[in-house]
């Protein structure tokens, strides 16, 4: 089925229905030793077992959303004694991680690297004493990385200092204001004032500005591409900076809390620990209709008509589709629009089976954002395959099941290279997420920041999409969802 599919020349244009055929193949397929085995058993059993403190309610705690945000939220309030509930569309938790098994490796169709200056995951991975690897993995026999940039229609290969030094030069000055902006980058509120002046430019706005040569534009904006997984020019410059002046304000920090660090078995292992620890309930496949505060109590009503009542309600969905929930009261009108509008990221994570070895080090390939590969990378290197992961800004560019389109845009870097099998999920076609990672746009700061995260009543908001700090990745999620479950006792007693 898998590879029927994956080689399909059908144009990449998922319906609900088509989405929900796939994501429910490939989830189950890998839940087999994850989250919906003993993990969620267990959870379930030790949950049920604990009565709620609160009276008159059947928990004190339903979590909305089972990406890390949720499952952080839930575990948390959990351990703080409150009966607690976890409702998860998907029959899967995760979120928008996602741990799959491809050409014998487990891979991430999602968020996927961690770093010790993200200090909520890296807290987990001590908390839990998982094992972390670095990628690329495999036979890496060569230190270093090349580049090999596609410029006007020819590819050049920068291996030497001489070369990378002035195309690294390009991100300092690019940079160069990113620690000024974001001083405290995890106080927002301390940062806005120097926010503010800066937010009306993009990402790309930044980088035409600047005198650069054809080789450092290519480079620069295919990397700004690659941060906000969306295209520069709907980027906001301070959002990209953001990520600059979060692990130190210098390249090697960038590239190496972005791309290098990243749980040995999978982003689930970390789920799975959590899970087992809170020992809270949770409901998959049970998408929520409406969450109605009626001051003493809140009702939670699934799709399927399921009625559920707690004390508080911690919604940890993504921006992009919570409206699609009925709050009542309703949801803050600012909110609501700015989830149908959507944040940058609505891209495409591609993971790409090459035959045979393409180097004896990590590469990197860069190309306009036009490309169809505007960013591939090493992810694992054996002496008779590579596996590439490719991040891109459009998921309709190509049809990227079909394995000669894939291969045809590959060589325009490796020009023998040979593509056997290819792997992703459609993140901006899941109902459940319509898109991936959060990057804000230009004047969303002023416009939208007042208005997110802000609880209402026994409805209290923890998206990683709005959590401080490292932001639209697993360390942000984790912050939003610890926070949630403070406020919620504070509130609870």
């Amino acid at each position: 089925m898998q590879d029927k599919e994956q080689n399909s020349n059908t144009p990449l244009d998922f319906n609900r229905r088509d989405f929900m055929r796939r994501a429910g193949a490939s989830a189950g397929a890998v839940a087999a030793g994850g989250v919906l085995g003993t993990a969620s058993s267990a959870a379930n059993a030790g949950g049920a077992q604990r009565k709620a403190k609160t009276k008159g309610v059947d928990y004190d705690v339903i979590v909305l959303g089972g990406g890390f945000a949720g499952v952080t939220a839930a575990r948390d309030s959990s351990k703080n004694g409150y009966k607690t509930l976890l409702l998860e569309a998907r029959d899967r938790l995760g979120g928008r991680t996602f741990t799959s098994e491809f050409a014998g490796h487990k891979v991430e169709l999602g968020g996927t690297w961690i770093h010790w200056t993200q200090p909520f995951v890296w807290a987990e991975v001590q908390r839990y004493q998982l094992d972390v690897v670095e990628t690329p993995k495999g036979k890496i026999v060569e230190p270093g990385t090349t580049l090999k940039v596609l410029v006007d229609g020819r590819c050049e290969t920068l291996d030497k200092p001489e070369q990378l030094g002035p195309v690294f030069g390009a991100f300092n000055k690019y940079f160069a204001d990113a620690s000024a902006i974001w001083e405290r980058p995890y106080d927002t509120a301390f940062c806005l004032p120097e926010v503010l002046k800066h937010e009306k430019l993009s990402a790309l706005d930044a980088a035409q500005k600047m005198n650069l040569t054809p080789v450092q534009r290519v480079v620069l904006e295919a990397y700004l591409m690659g941060l906000s997984h969306g295209p520069a020019s709907q980027a906001a410059y301070v959002e990209v900076s953001r990520w600059w002046a979060l692990p130190g304000g210098n390249m090697k920090a960038l590239f190496d809390a972005g791309g290098r660090y990243t749980f040995k078995d999978g982003t689930v292992s970390l789920i799975n620990k959590m899970i087992e620890d809170g020992k809270f309930e949770m409901r998959l496949k049970t998408p929520v209709k409406s969450v109605d505060d009626r001051g003493d109590h809140v009702v939670v009503t699934t799709v399927n008509g399921q009625r559920y009542t707690a004390a508080a309600v911690i919604v940890g969905l993504p921006m992009n589709v919570v409206h699609n929930v009925q709050f009542t009261p309703a949801l803050d009108p600012r909110v609501v629009e700015a989830g149908r509008e959507k944040h940058v990221g609505c891209g495409i994570k591609l993971m790409i089976k090459v035959k045979g070895r393409l180097a004896k080090n990590k590469v990197t390939a860069l190309g306009p954002a036009s490309h169809p590969l505007p960013i591939v990378s090493t992810y694992v290197a054996e002496d008779d395959y590579t596996i590439m992961t490719m991040f891109g800004s459009d998921p309709k560019r190509i049809d990227y099941r079909d394995k000669a389109a894939v291969q045809a845009a590959l060589r325009d870097y490796f020009p023998e290279a040979v593509v056997e099998q290819v792997h992703f999920n459609p993140w901006t076609d899941d109902p459940y997420s319509q898109g991936t990672w959060c990057d804000y746009k230009p004047g969303w700061f002023e416009k939208y920041l007042p208005h997110f995260q802000k609880d209402r009543g026994r409805v209290v908001f923890g998206q990683g999409d709005h959590g401080e700090g490292w932001r639209g990745f697993i360390d942000g999620a984790i912050g939003a969802g610890m926070g949630a479950a403070v406020r919620v006792k504070a509130r609870l007693g």
